[in-house]
């Protein structure tokens, strides 16, 4: 029943609202006799069904269909009633559909140079490593090495329905208004987009490789949804293309039934979420293993097994595990190695010392000497090497697409300097230290635009400076705090740093709050823990550190999502600690060198399960040259060792088979070698042969591909 007000705004005279009061009354009983007309047999319906049988309450119809009464009586009866009420206003339109969800993604790429940043855009995608022969997920914006042989999963459980949209509000009352039209109907969902179809496979360099190419179709036969065709084979001919008759199998990978689209209409539900997609019998499963020692392949060989999940040979069919009866065939996958000299820059039998080898874009850059003149050099992909730059360049880094080192002119003495690869030219950024005696700028770490570093502009004391790419500012971030061990983690900037009373600790710069301060005091009241050789896993810092207790300087963490710090291992019980150096990561897995009482070897971490051990056993027979200078490439550490017969020369240690072997006696009467630095594949190094002084090298590595 409308109110007085409600008629007086629509214009009414309150002579109209009393006479049409005195009309609407016999209306309003005649309504609810028609209500107790209409339940009363509804009423008998269920006490008859109560008292007399239990069917009722198993009969679904029926009680869908009182429901749909009561709910549908009132409705008619308001309708009877106000038929000739105002228009109200257009109701909401119903909401679209979510989208279907994407089928996901193989990707196949060359080497591990080429495996791209893993955020949330990558989040559950494969990558097939040709170069190392392995696979690779992004889970957590973190790459993990997978093994494709697992247990296939349970089937995951359809998505509930959305939730019906919520009900447009009543219009206004008007006079003599008809009913509302109905809202309009809601837009489909759009399709997920397509997975990008995966990159051939490089073909291995001085041998025959196994290339893998896949290709999306949208009609495929036994797939009533399209698939991805899968062709293996090797590279008879070494043109880096899988042609017709170099494929040895193919096998067609099915696409999972999409999600359907929403409802149209004013209820707007979400659509079904798509079943997930399951093995099938042509489906292609793989494992990559190590070699056993018979098959005689030095350290890094590796079987790659391929077959069809079939059930073949009393397997089980379609599980996801390549079992021994589908096996179709098994190639033997040996690393070889040649060393080469790939210049000598200072000629005859002085050393050049190739060192701060570093790459930007396809270019290896590195610093040299020829004939007591320093610089820099640049090497391209053809081993092309040509001088850039003459002059004073140390500890030279590449930030950007730019390189920051430390060079020297009789006006300013020792200052930080920047060289343009664009363009050839190098230029003074500032004089921070005015006068010859120099800043010693060093340590130059990007975050962003800004380049932090280290550098004094007094005697004795250095800062950590800033200075921007991109508008050329540089600025003082943080005085007298002797800022070492630089490493970005996110956005953030961490280091070891102490101010003038030598408490060296922790720091860390806030790219947030742009604010510098110790986020860690790992060692407690005045004295250091002297945290050193910072490295980044994810979100976690290794480093080696002395927390004033009765284990010494020992490999501890920092968790920078909870600032917790943590002994990772105690190598060397007691106050002397094991002294932890030369830290690298691998995935998981931290390597480095450390004591553990008598002599220096390599040791290893693995995160994932807090286990230690020590890899090496070379100077417990030498007494000199512990493993150094550890480079990461693949799945292999590369170090310098002496082990007490052959004199420094270049080793490697397998993380996949744990075979460790010295790859070349460079200089079968002594030994010398400097920096390691991975580029374009290869392995390059200062290395002296005992003819030409310390020069730079060249590891080339050869993959040979044989059926077994």
């Amino acid at each position: 029943m409308w109110t007085d007000e409600q008629l007086l705004e629509q214009g009414w005279t309150q002579d109209q609202i009393e006479q049409w009061k005195s009309e609407q009354v016999p209306q309003v009983e005649a309504v609810e006799s028609v209500v107790e007309s209409q339940f009363e047999p509804v009423q008998e319906k269920v006490e008859s069904s109560l008292n007399g049988s239990s069917s009722f309450f198993n009969d679904k119809t029926q009680i869908v269909v009182i429901v749909l009464m009561l709910v549908i009586a009132p409705l008619s009866l308001y309708s009877s009633l106000f038929a000739e009420g105002p228009e109200g206003p257009q109701g909401d339109s119903g909401q679209a559909g979510v989208n279907g969800t994407a089928g996901s993604s193989f990707h196949l790429i060359a080497s591990g140079e080429e495996v791209p940043l893993c955020d949330a855009t990558l989040q559950e995608q494969i990558f097939f490593v040709a170069d190392v022969f392995g696979f690779q997920v992004c889970q957590n914006n973190v790459w993990s090495t997978i093994n494709l042989t697992g247990s296939q999963g349970e089937p995951g459980v359809d998505g509930n329905d959305g939730a019906n949209g919520a009900a447009g509000n009543d219009g206004a009352n008007g006079a003599d208004g008809t009913n509302g039209a109905d809202g309009t109907n809601g837009a489909d969902g759009s399709d997920g987009q397509a997975g990008a179809d995966g990159a051939d496979g490089a073909s291995g360099s001085n041998g025959l490789a196994s290339l893998i190419v896949t290709r999306s179709e949208s009609i495929v036969g036994g797939c009533p949804n399209g698939g991805t065709i899968v062709e293996t084979g090797v590279d008879d001919n070494g043109d880096n293309t899988l042609a017709t008759d170099e494929v040895d199998s193919i096998v067609v990978v099915c696409n999972g039934d999409t999600g359907q689209d929403g409802q149209d209409g004013q209820d707007g539900q979400d659509g079904q979420d798509g079943t997930n997609g399951s093995s099938t019998t042509t489906m292609m499963v793989a494992s990559v293993e190590p070699a056993p020692p018979y098959l005689t392949c030095n350290g890094s060989g590796q079987l790659l097994k391929q077959g069809l999940d079939d059930g073949s040979g009393g397997g089980i069919a379609q599980n996801g595990i390549l079992e021994s009866g589908e096996i179709i065939a098994t190639s033997l996958i040996c690393t070889t190695f040649e060393v080469a000299q790939v210049d000598d820059i200072n000629v005859g039998a002085g050393h050049s010392l190739p060192s701060d080898f570093t790459t930007i874009n396809s270019t290896m850059y590195f610093t040299a000497t020829n004939g007591g003149t320093g610089g820099i050099w640049a090497m391209d992909v053809n081993e092309s090497i040509s001088s850039v730059y003459v002059g004073t360049a140390m500890g030279m880094r590449a930030v950007g697409d730019v390189l920051m080192f430390l060079g020297n002119d009789p006006t300013n003495g020792l200052e930080p300097w920047i060289y343009y690869p664009s363009n050839g030219t190098a230029s003074l950024i500032l004089d921070i230290l005015p006068g010859t005696s120099g800043s010693f700028s060093g340590e130059f770490t990007l975050l962003g635009t800004t380049v932090f570093f280290a550098a004094r502009d007094t005697a004795g004391v250095f800062d950590l400076w800033a200075y921007d790419l991109a508008n050329g500012t540089i600025w003082n971030e943080k005085a007298n705090v002797q800022p070492t061990s630089l490493v970005v983690v996110g956005s953030d900037l961490y280091f070891s740093a102490g101010p003038n009373n030598g408490n060296v600790e922790l720091w860390k710069h806030d790219s947030a709050t742009k604010t510098t301060f110790m986020v860690k005091d790992i060692n407690p009241g005045l004295l250091s823990s002297d945290p050193s050789g910072l490295v980044a896993m994810g979100t976690t810092i290794y480093m080696s550190a002395n927390a004033g207790t009765t284990y010494g300087t020992e490999l501890y963490a920092y968790e920078t999502t909870n600032n917790s710090t943590w002994l990772v291992a105690d190598i060397r019980p007691g106050v002397a600690g094991s002294a932890p150096s030369d830290l690298v990561v691998m995935d998981t897995r931290v390597y480095f060198q450390a004591i553990s009482g008598t002599h220096f070897e390599m040791w290893a971490y693995e995160s994932t399960n807090h286990s230690l051990w020590e890899v090496t056993n070379l100077q417990s027979t030498s007494g000199v040259g512990g493993p150094h200078e550890l480079t990461v490439s693949g799945y292999t550490v590369y170090f310098a060792a002496d082990d007490g017969t052959t004199g420094e020369e270049l080793w490697a240690h397998n993380s996949v088979n744990g075979t460790t072997w010295q790859v070349f006696d460079l200089n079968p009467t002594g030994g010398y070698i400097g920096e390691i630095h991975h580029y374009n594949g290869n392995l390059y190094f200062a290395g002296e042969d005992n003819s030409t002084g310390i020069e730079l090298w060249r590891l080339l590595f050869s993959r040979e591909v044989t059926y077994v």
